[in-house]
Order: C-alpha cells, then sequence, then structure tokens
C-alpha cells in the first residue's frame, strides 16, 4: 500500500518536493513507514533517525493529528494515511514560530454569557466589525477558553489576509475554524440544532484593533460583567481538529 509523507520548512528544498510517497506492506506500523520513508528518501536524515522516530525539534502528525494521539510509533497505518513532518527549529522557522506566537498572543479576547434573546438580536452585528477584528456568538457548550478563541481569532483572520479563506464572511469563517470543518452547511447545521439558553458572546481584535470602530456588538460584550468560566484545556477532539487549521498556516 501508498502512504503519503508531508514535509515542511527546510525539509521541502532538500526533498525537492512538498510530499513523497512510500510503499509498504499492509499492517505497517508508522516506526516502520517512516523507516522506508528514510531509505527511499535518504535526504530526511536530518528529520527521521534510523530507528525510524523524528530527530528532536521536529513535530509529527498522522492525518493531522499529532501522532501520539493515535498510538505513536506503534500505530498501524492504513492505506491512504498521510504522515506530516514540521521542523520548529532549523532554517529560521523558530523565528517564524515565534512571530507566529507574537500574534497569537496580541490578539485580544473580550467574551460574555448572553441569553438566547440577547444572542438573537446580536448576531446580527457580527459582520460589522472592523477588519482587524472578527465576533461570533456560539452556545455556552462550545466555549472551549480564552486561548482557544484567540488562536481561533488569529487563524480566521490570517486566513482572510491570505485569501486562504472558504467564506467571505469572517464570521462563518471562524466558526469553520472553531469547529475543524471546511464545511458551512454542517456546522450551521449543528448549531441550529442546539437547544439552549445560554451562550457566549465573543470578541476577539490583534493589536490595538479592539478600541475601534465601537459597534453594538463590541460595545456589549466589552462592558458585560457576566463573564464566562474558562477552560484551562479545551477537548482533545476539538484541539485535534483544529491543528488542521494550524498546518495550513504553516504550509
Amino acid at each position: 500500500m501508498k502512504v503519503k509523507i508531508e514535509v515542511y520548512g527546510f525539509l521541502r528544498n532538500l526533498l525537492g518536493s512538498n510530499s513523497a510517497e512510500v510503499e509498504v506492506r499492509e499492517g505497517s506500523s508508522l516506526r516502520e513507514v517512516l523507516t522506508k520513508a528514510l531509505t527511499s528518501f535518504p535526504v530526511l536524515k536530518d528529520a527521521i533517525e534510523e530507528n525510524g522516530e523524528v530527530r528532536s525539534y521536529f513535530i509529527l502528525f498522522v492525518n493531522g493529528v499529532d501522532y501520539q494521539l493515535v498510538g505513536g510509533y506503534s500505530y498501524i497505518v492504513k492505506s491512504g494515511d498521510s504522515i506530516q513532518v514540521l521542523p520548529i527549529s532549523h532554517g529560521g522557522l523558530v523565528n517564524t514560530l515565534e512571530r507566529y506566537l507574537e500574534e497569537i498572543n496580541s490578539v485580544r479576547i473580550f467574551s460574555c454569557l448572553v441569553s438566547r434573546d440577547l444572542a438573537e438580536r446580536i448576531l446580527s452585528y457580527v459582520d460589522f466589525v472592523s477588519d482587524e477584528c472578527v465576533a461570533q456568538v456560539l452556545p455556552k457548550k462550545h466555549y472551549y477558553g480564552s486561548q482557544y478563541a484567540a488562536l481561533v481569532a488569529y487563524l480566521t483572520l490570517r486566513a482572510m489576509k491570505l485569501g486562504i479563506n472558504v467564506s467571505k464572511k469572517k464570521s462563518l469563517e471562524y466558526l469553520l475554524y472553531y469547529f475543524g470543518d471546511r464545511q458551512i452547511s454542517n456546522v450551521l447545521r449543528m448549531l441550529k440544532e442546539e437547544k439552549t439558553e445560554e451562550y457566549v458572546a465573543i470578541y476577539a481584535c490583534t493589536g490595538t484593533a479592539a478600541g475601534s470602530p465601537k459597534n453594538v456588538f463590541s460595545e456589549i460584550v466589552a462592558s458585560c460583567s457576566n463573564k464566562p468560566e474558562d477552560m484551562k484545556r479545551p477537548p482533545d477532539d476539538a484541539l485535534r481538529k483544529l491543528v488542521l487549521g494550524v498546518l495550513t498556516l504553516l504550509s
């Protein structure tokens, strides 16, 4: 069977391509696939050790999911799987990641617990925020904390700037990254089926953009005294889906 190996950063220059395929037997482990990749493409020695493990300062994913979450190097690879290898320290990528972290940390998050009636009213204002801001309203059960909301806001605003957005509306693009689903109809259907009286209004901006221009949404959220409880760690399933958005921006 064939397995796709996707590489990022300076590894692309070494390989001369964004990806390569390796032929392995059915039932091969992730370790065996990486060993075969190293044999087939010796230039990957900077990333893969002879024992089939990635070297320090590299990140390994299987189908966009951290390899440790699917079973580690013992994971049995299936036909059609894709493996991603990302450098995090070579070729200047550290500076790039540091810049990303600085930009993410510059995102200011305002959130507020609101009733269904208020949520329905302010939803009409989510697309009237400045270019450096994004706004949305979510059922309380799907609020995964300010850090998660900030990262999603960064991915959304960055995607809009790079032109890799699926939706023309930032509010919808935010939902796609938030729930890790690139089909707008799927996300809207799921939210429509939610039955709850508690919502969280989210208003996120980069840099100093949070201050202006003022609008109904931003004023309600920024002056809110009924704050939602911050979640220390988002659900693993949400994080796995969000990884795909991060990979898109790093590619």
